[in-house]
């Protein structure tokens, strides 16, 4: 799986299946995450097929998904990365000083607009 192209940016977990084109590939590097994925998937009664394997970033978890019910596994999926995702900005002073300077950046554009005016 070395061969997995996933883009420059990276901005999804999934492609399609490299053989079969009726399956799509979800993929995970987290044991935490795919069997977390895996759990939604079974709870929701999805078919899938499981597999895990080396790769050069570590060791990569697969599951192929019927592209029938790829609308169903997409939210799971984003139900999975949500789970699991750390807040952009994690430290409380740091969310308040964003806050404050986005805030006196209007002040002073409002300011400016009415005398330019």
């Amino acid at each position: 799986m070395d061969q997995l192209d996933e883009g420059l940016i990276k901005l999804v977990n999934h492609k399609d299946h490299p053989t079969n084109k009726a399956f799509k590939v979800f993929f995970f590097y987290k044991k935490q995450e795919a069997e977390y994925f895996k759990k939604l998937l079974l709870k929701e009664n999805i078919h899938f097929e499981y597999g895990d394997e080396p790769n050069r970033r570590g060791e990569i978890f697969l599951f192929g998904i019927r592209k029938t019910d790829n609308q169903k596994a997409l939210k799971l999926n984003y139900q999975t990365i949500g789970e699991f995702r750390s807040p952009f900005i994690s430290q409380s002073w740091a969310q308040y000083t964003v806050i404050i300077l986005s805030f006196l950046i209007v002040v002073f554009a409002i300011i400016s607009f009415y005398q330019n005016k």
